[in-house]
């Protein structure tokens, strides 16, 4: 899938469906992520924006359709194709964020990086300086604020250095200064690393000033997509007025 015709894109779906017994949550959905964007998806709850994440992570598998990450195809219905999720170099936060709780933050990254088979006291200390929690790196989950288990969150996916980044609903836990600061945090490491990423939520809010395009979903479909002040300022319907406050 090109974009009408032109170049390649870094993440490319193509008519994906996917169904969870007669409950079809994602329908003929095609969409594309430029490389070192950040897309945002939004949508009402249950509108299938989280799923459409765990299908381009690989932990679920669509019924039909093609899925490609930069050239290459994790998974073609047609062609018999399926990347498993620990060979498409993918970081995701969770929104329950999954930290474990017999691990220190220094043990979650040491962790990933070992899976990786990269051992470097240096790389953990440069991640750790990266997302600000070098004094709690001795620090277990239940010690930690929200704010704090989210960077923790976010320095875990880092270390694996993803080609893609997904983010599904990375604020829901917390106040607001720290979603203000939150965002501040995605758009360095944005800068510092060049990682294309997607961002999923249910408020528009989130994602003003950090979105380089938004697609807005309903019932498993893309009802609206384009560049973030695009859609903003020309909404299709009532329903993508309503969702972004307007």
């Amino acid at each position: 899938m090109n974009r009408a015709g032109d170049k390649v894109s870094f993440i490319e779906i193509h008519k994906v469906d996917k169904s969870f017994g007669k409950k079809r949550v994602i329908s003929n959905l095609s969409l594309w992520v430029e490389k070192n964007e950040l897309l945002g998806i939004l949508g009402p709850s249950g509108c299938g924006k989280t799923t459409l994440l765990r299908l381009i992570a690989g932990f679920e598998v669509p019924d039909r359709g093609e899925i490609r990450i930069d050239g290459d195809c994790v998974y073609s219905s047609s062609n018999g194709i399926f990347v498993p999720p620990e060979k498409r170099n993918i970081g995701m936060v969770f929104q329950d964020l999954a930290l474990w709780p017999h691990m220190t933050v220094r043990e979650h990254i040491d962790f990933v990086l070992g899976s990786r088979n990269i051992k470097s006291k240096e790389k953990i200390e440069e991640i750790l300086e990266l997302v600000d929690l070098k004094s709690l790196s001795e620090s277990y989950p239940e010690q930690l604020s929200g704010g704090e288990k989210q960077r923790v969150a976010i320095a875990r996916a880092l270390a694996q250095e993803p080609r893609v980044l997904l983010l599904d609903e990375p604020l829901s836990n917390l106040d607001q200064i720290l979603r203000k600061d939150f965002k501040g945090e995605i758009t360095k490491l944005r800068k510092k690393f060049g990682i294309t990423t997607i961002y999923v939520t249910h408020n528009y809010l989130e994602l003003i000033d950090i979105a380089d395009k938004i697609a807005i979903m309903r019932k498993g479909r893309i009802i609206q997509f384009g560049r973030s002040k695009e859609v903003y300022q020309s909404p299709k319907n009532n329903f993508v007025r309503n969702i972004l406050g307007k």
